[in-house]
């Protein structure tokens, strides 16, 4: 391997690393109820980010703060008989940032947004299950809203041996 193909390997994902922070600023905002004002990004976390990691996340945290009532709705209406408050700060956080880029980021495609709240479930989650719920629960909002992206795989009939 050469030294530039070593360093795009080693350079990690600056919307990858931006949904980290923005995850962890929507926990820290949780934590303080919702306060008003500015809510900086961690600087020892944001600095070891790539540039414009910093940027996006900001920018996905303001998102989710203006919009939380109607991410909380719709993460509500599609939780089995359980509520977003009764959930973990962490699980909260990982789902209104999922539910904010497949209801207002139409650029994002809703499977990446499932797949990386997933592994982000599967790193900072509450517990062994919570992948799983932010999979179900993404899922089922970006079928509802945004049908046309996401489609069930239909099964193929395995060929007649005859």
């Amino acid at each position: 391997m050469t030294k530039s193909e070593t360093a795009e390997v080693a350079a990690p994902d600056p919307r990858r690393a931006a949904r980290m922070l923005a995850v962890q600023a929507l926990y820290c905002w949780d934590l303080i109820r919702y306060a008003e004002g500015e809510l900086p990004l961690p600087p020892d976390l944001a600095d070891d980010s790539p540039a414009d990691a910093a940027a996006l996340a900001a920018s996905m945290v303001e998102g989710v703060r203006t919009q939380r009532v109607a991410i909380d709705g719709a993460i509500d209406a599609r939780l089995d008989n359980w509520t977003i408050g009764r959930l973990a700060a962490t699980d909260r956080a990982i789902l209104r940032l999922g539910a904010y880029e497949v209801l207002y980021r139409a650029e994002t495609p809703p499977r990446v947004t499932i797949n990386e709240c997933v592994e982000l479930a599967k790193q900072f989650g509450s517990d062994g299950k919570t992948a799983r719920l932010v999979n179900g629960v993404l899922d089922r909002l970006a079928r509802d809203h945004r049908p046309t992206e996401v489609r069930k795989k239909v099964p193929t009939a395995p060929a007649d041996p005859a």
